[in-house]
């Protein structure tokens, strides 16, 4: 099992951070400016070794260029996997255009621009915007131009998430899901830093 640390800094901003620990040491894998004696929480994330595929790894599809799916193509960036952005916003499809990305402009729940993006060569489809119709409807007309591609559907709640699957996303990312596990962990770091009150008896 391979295992991946997040350490998140509460100070001056929430930020999330991966790296691997070795010899009695995490090392981050992006470089940080902690003063001496920023407290961190360390979160460890079981990965099951991923299994080689039958296939080359194909083009990856990435609907919606924000925050998420810049820290989705940071990580085809690091493995050399081509990838091709489509986004309704001119401006970054242009400013993606000029860092010599391949992006397109267009709604990615329109056959046509699943077409373009070249869906028949894909083999991951990221639907990462924020418009849960747009996600829903883009699913359901992936699955069925092309039945193999993997599917990672964003939803904003845990109803729309189901109706995802039955739609033919391999995984949903619901927000509605991490907002909760986000306050719950928050909640308990608090907590944990004052004494436990006594359950009252009787």
């Amino acid at each position: 099992m391979s295992r991946v640390l997040e350490a998140t800094l509460e100070a001056p901003e929430k930020s999330e951070y991966l790296g691997t620990y070795e010899h009695g040491m995490i090392r981050l894998s992006a470089p940080v400016d902690w003063p001496d004696g920023t407290a961190v929480c360390v979160r460890v994330a079981e990965m099951a070794e991923p299994e080689a595929p039958d296939v080359e790894f194909g083009k990856v599809i990435i609907a919606g260029f924000g925050l998420a799916g810049r820290w989705i193509a940071d990580i085809f960036n690091r493995h050399g996997i081509d990838y091709v952005i489509v986004d309704t916003n001119p401006e970054t499809i242009a400013s993606q255009r000029e860092l010599g990305r391949e992006a397109i402009e267009g709604d990615i729940a329109n056959p046509e621009t699943l077409g373009k993006a070249g869906i028949d060569k894909a083999s991951v489809l990221a639907l990462t915007i924020p418009d849960e119709a747009a996600v829903l409807e883009a699913t359901q007309l992936a699955r069925s131009m092309k039945h193999g591609i993997y599917i990672v559907a964003r939803t904003s709640y845990l109803s729309s998430g189901m109706r995802a699957f039955q739609l033919g996303a391999d995984e949903v990312v619901k927000a509605e899901q991490a907002v909760a596990r986000q306050f719950y962990e928050m909640m308990l770091r608090k907590l944990g830093a004052r004494p436990t009150v006594p359950t009252p008896s009787g």
